[in-house]
Formats: structure tokens, C-alpha cells, sequence
């Protein structure tokens, strides 16, 4: 749908890094990138709270924002964030 249909096949054409916020653009939130279609690639993934499942088909820089899960709702769901180091509100999950 406008205006993304002319935005995404451009970003995924452009030779500029492409940075996704908590779940790649055409990406479904469990099962990942479409099945056969070609689909944002991006070379960086900044998770929200917590990563969702699609990012099980992620596979560069990944990084965990919001250290703001309050401890009621984290033991609720038993989640548990990774250390933040000092008062970074951003912390790298892998490469």
C-alpha cells in the first residue's frame, strides 16, 4: 500500500545500510520474512522490550532497547532482559 510500495523496493535496492525497529518491514512477527517473495533485508535490527519471534531469521547486528520492563510484569511473564551496561538504554544481543 502507498506510499510503501515504491519506499520498501527502494530501500532494498539502495547500497545505504537499512536499520529495522522491532520487526522488519514486510516481516511477519512469528514466522519471519515471506516465503518466496523478496523481502527487506536489513543489516540491523533494534528490538523493542523484548525480541519477537521473527527475529529467530535475523542474522546481523541485533540490539535490545527499553530497559523500562517493570519488574511485576518481567516475573509475570518470566522475562527476563539482558544486564544494561551503566544507564545505556540499549544493549547489543549479537553481531
Amino acid at each position: 500500500r502507498a506510499p510503501f510500495d515504491t519506499v520498501l523496493p527502494a530501500l532494498q535496492q539502495s547500497a545505504l545500510p537499512v536499520v529495522s525497529v522491532d520487526i522488519p518491514s514486510g516481516w511477519d512477527v512469528e514466522q519471519g520474512p515471506p516465503a518466496g517473495v523478496d523481502h527487506l533485508k536489513p543489516e540491523m535490527l533494534v528490538s523493542l522490550t523484548m525480541p519477537k519471534k521473527c527475529a529467530s531469521h535475523f542474522n546481523g547486528a541485533h540490539y535490545l532497547g527499553g530497559r523500562f520492563v517493570p519488574p511485576t510484569i518481567a516475573k509475570q511473564f518470566n522475562f527476563k532482559q539482558p544486564a544494561f551496561p551503566g544507564l545505556e538504554q540499549v544493549v547489543k544481543l549479537s553481531a
